[in-house]
């Protein structure tokens, strides 16, 4: 029968289709295999599956490590009325070298896993759960030193649908736990699965941190864009809060301003986000007796006077971590008897029945994606970096 039909109506057959078919249909044939293996599909099929999502309740992934059963645990639920009441598993294979991995970040339905171990990166993991295909990408040391640090930050190029991880080399700020300073001679570096390298590509036509800005570790990928919460130290009287930007496409980096009352902040108090579709800081405070957090969006992206200030969630003696937001925009947060609880922005409570390790905690919205569908599930690549790459 796909004698009959054009090229163009079979991707639009095929798109439409439960992705468990999709993926039956890629073992069909060459032609149908190299058709849902495209960009141009993989594109046509994500730009679909955001269009439903657009339109009804969608799914939320959730990570913890259970206390009880020492386990790392991946579960997702329904974003509605019903979420806490139940969650289905998703088997994950891998097992960190340490309690769990950290989560480096989550876009376009892929995963992005780090093994650190004394602020060392040793392996990361590039996970597409709804394909249940993985690739992991062993970082090289290049004899790092104990007074270096590294910051990773990742998301997925919206021309190419490639994912990209970006890690940054420099020296390690112990007075900010998570944080790392920029000098002249770091080394900024991306991955990605396409190139199966470490490129390190910024030259003097780059613009890159200058070497007194700090990076930490709270990043999200919003628009095609790396963003970071990062910290200003030029001036050691005057220091300022700011977001530091990757540019996905383009390969460049940029900086943009907070407003005052996020600016003057300490940075540890900061963490980013992505509230209703909008680019979120989250400033909090854990002073003993004060527990509290405030939620900040950007209205207009890349508008330094759009910020505003939504609203302050006040639970003193009970607020130990923000997690993230639900699709309505109630706050996630971990509480300080471990428990995971949905807040609604009156302040009324809500526990999702899960206990787990407070860092360990985890939420972003599941989506089904094609990415990674080429590769090798548990492909392995071991660069060395200047594209010298060595994946088996």
């Amino acid at each position: 029968m796909s004698d009959y039909l054009p090229s163009d109506l079979h991707l639009e057959i095929l798109k439409r289709l439960p992705l468990n078919s999709i993926l039956r249909c890629s073992t069909v044939c060459k032609s149908w295999n190299s058709l849902i293996s495209s960009n141009d599909f993989i594109s046509a099929h994500q730009n679909l599956i955001k269009s439903i999502n657009g339109d009804g309740t969608q799914t939320l992934l959730v990570r913890y490590f259970d206390r009880t059963h020492k386990i790392e645990k991946y579960i997702i639920g329904r974003d509605d009325e019903t979420f806490g009441l139940q969650f289905s598993d998703i088997e994950f294979q891998y097992a960190s070298t340490t309690a769990y991995f950290r989560v480096v970040g989550y876009c376009d339905g892929v995963v992005c896993l780090s093994d650190d171990l004394f602020d060392s990166t040793y392996m990361v993991i590039l996970w597409n759960p709804s394909i249940r295909k993985s690739v992991r990408v062993l970082v090289p040391n290049y004899e790092q030193t104990w007074s270096q640090g590294t910051v990773l930050g990742f998301g997925v190029c919206p021309r190419t649908h490639d994912p990209k991880i970006v890690r940054i080399v420099c020296v390690n700020d112990f007075s900010v736990p998570h944080m790392v300073r920029i000098q002249d001679h770091s080394s900024v570096e991306v991955f990605s699965p396409a190139s199966g390298a470490w490129r390190k590509h910024f030259g003097v036509n780059h613009y890159r941190p200058h070497k007194m800005i700090q990076i930490t570790w709270s990043q999200i990928c919003f628009n095609g864009v790396i963003h970071w919460i990062a910290c200003d130290k030029q001036l050691e009287s005057n220091l300022r809060c700011l977001i530091m930007s990757f540019d996905l496409v383009h390969e460049v980096f940029a900086e943009m301003p907070l407003p005052d009352a996020l600016a003057r902040q300490h940075v540890s108090k900061l963490s980013i986000s992505n509230r209703k579709g909008y680019l979120t800081v989250m400033e909090y405070d854990m002073e003993k007796g004060k527990e509290s957090c405030g939620v900040w969006v950007m209205k207009e992206y890349g508008m330094m006077r759009s910020w505003e200030k939504l609203f302050m969630i006040h639970l003193p003696g009970l607020l130990r971590k923000p997690v993230g937001f639900r699709m309505n925009g109630d706050m996630v947060v971990a509480m300080k008897n471990n428990e995971l609880v949905s807040i609604e922005c009156n302040g009324n409570i809500k526990s999702l029945n899960l206990y787990g390790n407070i860092r360990s905690y985890f939420l972003g919205l599941f989506m089904e994606s094609l990415i990674l569908v080429d590769k090798q599930d548990g492909q392995l690549y071991i660069v060395n970096g200047d594209g010298d790459d060595g994946n088996t």
